[in-house]
C-alpha cells in the first residue's frame, strides 16, 4: 500500500515534488516531469493530458517517447498501460487530498509546523482563544481579544485606512485624558496600528456629552451627578494656576479662547469672543489681556460612609489674577443659589490663602467684618451650630 500523501504536499516545489512523484510513480513519469517542467502539484493537475505533449511529431521527443510509450506502424504513439495508470492514479489521489483539504480548511485552520515554529507567538495566542471559550462571557476576555485583533487587522492597511472599534475608542480616550499627550504618544508609537491619532482622540473628546464650554458653569450635569450618586452635600473648592497663554479658535462653539472673559456679578461671561472681523480680533489682542492663569470650580461631594467620591468638575475660565474680594463673594452667593435650585446643599468653600479669598470668608460669615446691606451670614440656607448649654 503506497504512503498517503504529505500534509504540504501543495506547498511541495521543484526537487521536492519531483521526489514525491519519483516515490508514488517511479523514475520514468519522474523524468516526464522535469521534461514537462512540472515542478508542483498546481502545476500537475492543470495540465488535462500530461501525455498529449509526446503525441506530437518531433524528431526531439523520439528518446522521451520511447521511455514514455511506443510508436505505432501507422504513426500513432500509444502510452504505456502501467505508466498511464499511475499518472491517473496519482492525479486521483491529489485530488481527493484537495477536496478533503477545502472541507477542512471551511472547518479549521491548518498551520503548518514551519510556520509556527517560525513565529511561536502564533501557538500562544491560538492558546489563548482555545483555553478562554469558557470565559467567553467575560469582558475582559473579549477586550483582550479586541485589542489582539485590532493590531492585526490594521497591520496590512494603510495608516489612512486604520479601523477602530467602539471598544477601542473608549480605551484610548480613557489612556489620553488620564495618561495626558505625552503618555499617549508614546504607547502609540510603540504599538503601531492600536491607538488612534491625536486628532480622532480630540475629535472624540470634543463629540463627547461631557463637552462644556470656558466659563460655563454646568449645575445640571452637576445635579445629575450627585442624584446618581444619591448625595445632597457637597463643597465648592476653586484655586488658580498658572497656564501659557495662547489664543485658539474653537470651532464647535465659534469662540476665541485666550482672552480673558469679562466679569459680570464675579461670573465671567461665556461667547464674548466670537466674530467674523479680522479687524475686531486685531483690535481684542491690542486692547483685551490674555490669559495668564485658569481658574477652576470642583465640586466635591459630601459622603457619610467610607466610599470615596469622586469631584466633579463644575467649571474652568481664563484670567489675569485681576479681580476683587467683592467678585468672589458675588461669584460664591450666585453659586449657593444655583446649587439650591438644582438639589444641592452646598456646605462650604475651599481655596488658597489669596487675602481676597479670605476677605470673601469673613464677609460671609460676618467674622470680624460685616457687609451693612448683605447679612450673609444670617441667610435662611446658612448652617447654624447648636452649642448644647452647660448646667
Amino acid at each position: 500500500m503506497a504512503p498517503p500523501l504529505p500534509a504540504d504536499v501543495f506547498e511541495l516545489q521543484g526537487e521536492s515534488f519531483f521526489q514525491l512523484v519519483q516515490q508514488k510513480c517511479g523514475n520514468t513519469m519522474l523524468q516526464n516531469m522535469r521534461y514537462l517542467e512540472v515542478n508542483s502539484a498546481d502545476f500537475f493537475l492543470g495540465i488535462q493530458d500530461v501525455f498529449a505533449f509526446f503525441h506530437h511529431d518531433s524528431s526531439d521527443l523520439v528518446a522521451i517517447k520511447k521511455k514514455v510509450g511506443i510508436t505505432l506502424n501507422d504513426g500513432g504513439f500509444k502510452v504505456i498501460a502501467g505508466l498511464s495508470i499511475q499518472a491517473n492514479n496519482f492525479i486521483q489521489s491529489l485530488k481527493t487530498f484537495q477536496q478533503h483539504e477545502n472541507l477542512q480548511t471551511s472547518k479549521d485552520f491548518i498551520i503548518s509546523a514551519a510556520l509556527l515554529d517560525r513565529y511561536p507567538i502564533i501557538r500562544r495566542i491560538l492558546r489563548f482563544f482555545m483555553h478562554d471559550l469558557s470565559e467567553a462571557s467575560d469582558f475582559c476576555f473579549h477586550f483582550k481579544g479586541t485589542v489582539i485583533e485590532t493590531i492585526i487587522m490594521n497591520h496590512d492597511r494603510a495608516k489612512c485606512r486604520y479601523d477602530y472599534s467602539s471598544s477601542i475608542r473608549e480605551f484610548v480616550s480613557f489612556v489620553f485624558i488620564l495618561g495626558g499627550r505625552n503618555v499617549y504618544k508614546f504607547v502609540r508609537l510603540n504599538i503601531p496600528g492600536l491607538l488612534p491619532s491625536l486628532t480622532v482622540i480630540q475629535a472624540l473628546i470634543d463629540a463627547s456629552t461631557n463637552y462644556f464650554q470656558e466659563g460655563e458653569f454646568r449645575y445640571n450635569v452637576m445635579s445629575d451627578y450627585i442624584s446618581s450618586k444619591k448625595l445632597k452635600f457637597v463643597y465648592d473648592a476653586e484655586d488658580c494656576t498658572s497656564v501659557i497663554s495662547k489664543i485658539t479658535y474653537n470651532t464647535r462653539s465659534n469662540n476665541f479662547t485666550g482672552f480673558v472673559p469679562a466679569l459680570k456679578g464675579g461670573l465671567p461671561q461665556i461667547n464674548t469672543f466670537s466674530t467674523e472681523s479680522f479687524a475686531e480680533l486685531q483690535h481684542w489682542f491690542s486692547t483685551v489681556s490674555m490669559s495668564h492663569f485658569l481658574n477652576v470650580h470642583m465640586i466635591q461631594p459630601a459622603t457619610s460612609t467610607s466610599d470615596s467620591c469622586a469631584p466633579f468638575l463644575l467649571s474652568a475660565y481664563g484670567t489675569d489674577n485681576c479681580f476683587t474680594a467683592q467678585d468672589i463673594v458675588l461669584r460664591w452667593v450666585n453659586i449657593v443659589n444655583e446649587c439650591t435650585q438644582n438639589g444641592a446643599k452646598l456646605a462650604g468653600f475651599a481655596t488658597d490663602c489669596d487675602s481676597r479669598y479670605l476677605r470673601s470668608m469673613r464677609l460671609l460669615m460676618g467674622f470680624f467684618s460685616n457687609m451693612p446691606k448683605q447679612q450673609f451670614h444670617q441667610h435662611e440656607n446658612a448652617f447654624h451650630v447648636d452649642i448644647p448649654q452647660v448646667s
